[in-house]
């Protein structure tokens, strides 16, 4: 169901952390991976790389990192295609996101943070900038999580006013069960069964469960974590509002954001 997937990279430990995830993906759908990685300028002065160098010598690294990054799809997956695409600014999110437009990518997949390993709870600003308005689903890997073989389980949480449920059809046809969760107060317990019914009715793979609980995101990564997810899928209509960053920065599984 993906044709292209975008892996953005600054070679860095925690890029490299995603990079398997991607290929996973890239090999059940026999999808390209596109790896692209931007070289920062000068807000100032945008046509000034922010670290000076020679072309030939960010050329030479970028292939050498490129030719690593694609031994181990060797190894993992030979048949998958790769490709490299290098660009210059001085906002790597910004850049990336055009490059996936141009692209016509299907999913991105990114780390949550590139250089802050031990703050772990950090969503760097490449990655923020992403997550803002991405033109397709966002798969964000938290650094240093347990590694998932597939995305065999996925948790969908919906709630009461919802009416676009994009997460819900993406999860539907990439994992094989759907667990459909709505948190609330005691008060909603029955309205939100019957949402639940009425969503799960169609699908073949869906569990349910209401959860009673006044704090909607830490229920969900508890839920996540209690049912050994592997992974989370979240609406967003443009940028994500704090709440979902939240599960993002907290959830011991993939988030899987989706516009």
């Amino acid at each position: 169901m993906f044709r292209r997937i975008l892996i953005p990279t600054d070679f860095s430990t925690a890029s490299e952390w995603v990079f398997d995830d991607a290929v996973r993906i890239a090999g059940v759908s026999g999808a390209e991976l596109i790896i692209v990685h931007v070289r920062m300028t000068r807000t100032s002065q945008p046509d000034e790389l922010r670290f000076p160098a020679d072309a030939s010598l960010y050329e030479y690294a970028e292939q050498q990192e490129l030719e690593r990054l694609r031994d181990r799809v060797r190894r993992a997956n030979a048949s998958l295609s790769t490709r490299l695409i290098v660009r210059q600014a001085p906002d790597p999110g910004e850049e990336i996101l055009d490059v996936a437009k141009d692209e016509a990518a299907d999913l991105i997949v990114i780390a949550t943070h590139a250089r802050h390993h031990v703050a772990h709870l950090i969503v760097g600003s490449t990655t923020r900038s992403v997550l803002d308005d991405p033109p397709c689903p966002v798969l964000a890997i938290r650094y240093g999580i347990h590694k998932r073989e597939s995305l065999h389980r996925a948790i969908v949480p919906v709630h009461l006013e919802q009416t676009s449920h994009a997460a819900l059809e993406l999860a539907t046809r990439v994992a094989k069960e759907v667990h459909l969760v709505v948190v609330c107060d005691e008060d909603d317990t029955a309205s939100a069964e019957k949402l639940l019914r009425e969503l799960a009715a169609p699908l073949s793979n869906a569990q349910t469960a209401v959860v009673q609980g006044s704090d909607a995101d830490k229920e969900i990564v508890r839920y996540a974590t209690r049912t050994d997810a592997d992974a989370i899928f979240l609406n967003a209509l443009r940028q994500p509002s704090e709440g979902k960053l939240d599960i993002v920065r907290h959830a011991t599984v993939p988030v899987m954001i989706v516009p």
